[in-house]
Order: structure tokens, then C-alpha cells, then sequence
């Protein structure tokens, strides 16, 4: 009877293990990111501000709360940058700068399912980037011979904070893995680089302009299921 109630409890101790772990995922993403100097620049005519394409890598940490809501930790990988364009030359009618940072998530993530596998997913939360270029000031011409502007830029901030928002159209597998495309916006809370854009004669005439880190990415994740890492095993008795 003893020996019952024992193997009971034991397979209920499994059991409740087996259904704890089964709320863990571990996995990646990737994508492209784009991202421009800050949108309350004032620029000189004939100067616009353009998205530079970059690129990020994560790797990921989701603990289920429920079947609707996510605890999310990251730790990843973002180019990102922007590109300053003098819309009446000809040829070399641009500065493209681009940074590297590495970056810590804390997030969560609410989902809908519309499907017994397939959902929608709303995510949010803060992100601390660490920008790796160890050039403090800079000067970046549009060209080396005969250059028409030039840009100066000033590093703000060597550590700089962001929030972001995104949806996510994800699915299921049959062995409980996710599969997830995503599109993030992400804004930052401080400035990143300050720059002046130098033109004109002897570089007489300038305007400034700001990078603050803010960007837009759009990427796939996949997420496995810590359950199916646990080796299955059968007891036999008598």
C-alpha cells in the first residue's frame, strides 16, 4: 500500500516537473533594422535624412506566466545608424554611418490565440544598449577628392536605454516549439551621437543633427520548448 502510494507521488512530482519546464523557451532571432537621425532634426535645403539598413541577432529566454502572457529576456547583437543625402549632387550624394552595440531586453509578451496553433502577440519592455565603436569624435566626408559636405560627430552616450513596442504572428509545432514573425519599434530615451553637417564654401555654412538609437526591426524568431530537451524514459514494474 506504502509502496503505492510512493510510485503515485513520485509520478506526480514528475508530472509537475515535466509541466514547469515545459513553460521555458530558449532560441534566437534576426532580422534587418532600419533606422535615420532624429526626426525633429532641422536640416539645410537640399539635405534629407535617409533609413540605413543594419542588422540584429538575439538570443532569447521566454517563461510562459500563463497561456497568454510571457516573462522575455534577451541579450543581442544591433547595427544600426543613418544616412545624411545632398539631394542635388550627381554621385556621392551621401554620408552613411553605421554602429554597433550589444544590448540586454527585458520584456513581456501578451498573446490571442485565433487558431488552436496560430496567434498574435503584443510585446513590450526596456532594452540597454552598449555602443561598441571606440571612436568618440569622428569627421566623415561624402568623398575624399574634392569633397562637397562633411560631417562631425560627437559620442553622447556609451550606454543608452531604450523601450519598444512590436507585434508578432506566430504558430506552434506539433512538439511545441514557436515560430514567430515580428516587426519592433524601438525609441530611445536619450541621444546617442550628436553630429554637425558641415557644407559650402571653406565648410562656412553647417546645421546639427542627432542620433538617438531609435529603430525599426523586422525578423523571425524561433523558440524551442525546454520540454523536448528532457530525456524520456519508461519504467516497467512488476
Amino acid at each position: 500500500m506504502h509502496k503505492k502510494w510512493a510510485l503515485w507521488l513520485l509520478l506526480g512530482i514528475s508530472s509537475f516537473q515535466l509541466n514547469a519546464q515545459s513553460r521555458w523557451y530558449v532560441g534566437g532571432n534576426g532580422g534587418v533594422a532600419l533606422s535615420k537621425t532624429s526626426s525633429n532634426d532641422t536640416l539645410a535645403n537640399n539635405f534629407s535624412t535617409r533609413n540605413r539598413v543594419g542588422g540584429f541577432a538575439n538570443l532569447n529566454l521566454t517563461y510562459d506566466l500563463s497561456r497568454a502572457s510571457s516573462l522575455n529576456l534577451g541579450v543581442g547583437y544591433l547595427n544600426s545608424g543613418y544616412k545624411i543625402a545632398n539631394d542635388t549632387m550627381a554621385y556621392n550624394t551621401n554620408i552613411a554611418k553605421g554602429y554597433s552595440s550589444v544590448n540586454l531586453q527585458l520584456g513581456m509578451s501578451l498573446r490571442q490565440g485565433f487558431s488552436s496553433s496560430n496567434y498574435i502577440s503584443e510585446r513590450f519592455g526596456v532594452s540597454v544598449n552598449y555602443n561598441l565603436d571606440g571612436i568618440s569624435n569622428d569627421t566623415v566626408y561624402n568623398q575624399t577628392l574634392n569633397p562637397r559636405f562633411r560631417l562631425i560627430q560627437n559620442e553622447k552616450a556609451k550606454i543608452y536605454p531604450l523601450f519598444y513596442l512590436g507585434i508578432v504572428f506566430g504558430g506552434k509545432t506539433e512538439g511545441g516549439d514557436r515560430y514567430e514573425f515580428n516587426v519592433t519599434y524601438q525609441q530611445a530615451i536619450s541621444t546617442s551621437h550628436q553630429m554637425n553637417v558641415q557644407y559650402g564654401e571653406f565648410f562656412g555654412k553647417s546645421f546639427p543633427v542627432n542620433f538617438r538609437g531609435g529603430n525599426v526591426q523586422v525578423g523571425f524568431t524561433y523558440m524551442f520548448n525546454f520540454g523536448n530537451f528532457q530525456k524520456s524514459e519508461e519504467y516497467f514494474y512488476d
